[in-house]
């Protein structure tokens, strides 16, 4: 079941899926021009990076719009957060649902669409 206002649904559901077309990064978040939550989650991250210097690396920003098929795939979602390949959230962040998945990995596997 997903849940609009909070895109950890995604992982209690086990519909994880990997980045399409991949991107390289330990840390990849999707997002657009304009997108209010996209900027949450960006400022979010930045500030967890300071507070946790030797666990959260530099981001890998990515516009959604830069590619067509990321904006058919990904566009609705935005922003979308991706650790070690496997999406951990869309539309919202959890700090410590992200710390986590950097400390010990996402929870589930990445499964193939």
């Amino acid at each position: 079941m997903w849940r609009h206002q909070h895109g950890m649904a995604a992982l209690r559901s086990g519909e994880l899926r990997p980045l399409d077309p991949p991107v390289e990064g330990r840390v990849i978040i999707v997002t657009r021009q304009g997108c209010h939550l996209c900027d949450e989650v960006v400022g979010l991250v930045a500030r967890l990076r300071q507070e946790h210097r030797d666990l959260v690396p530099e981001p890998m920003i990515v516009d959604v719009d830069a590619n067509e098929d990321l904006r058919s795939r990904w566009g609705d979602h935005v922003p979308v957060i991706f650790v070690d390949g496997t999406l951990i959230s869309y539309w919202t962040l959890d700090a410590d649902t992200f710390l986590s998945a950097l400390r010990d990995g996402p929870s589930l596997p990445a499964v193939l669409p």
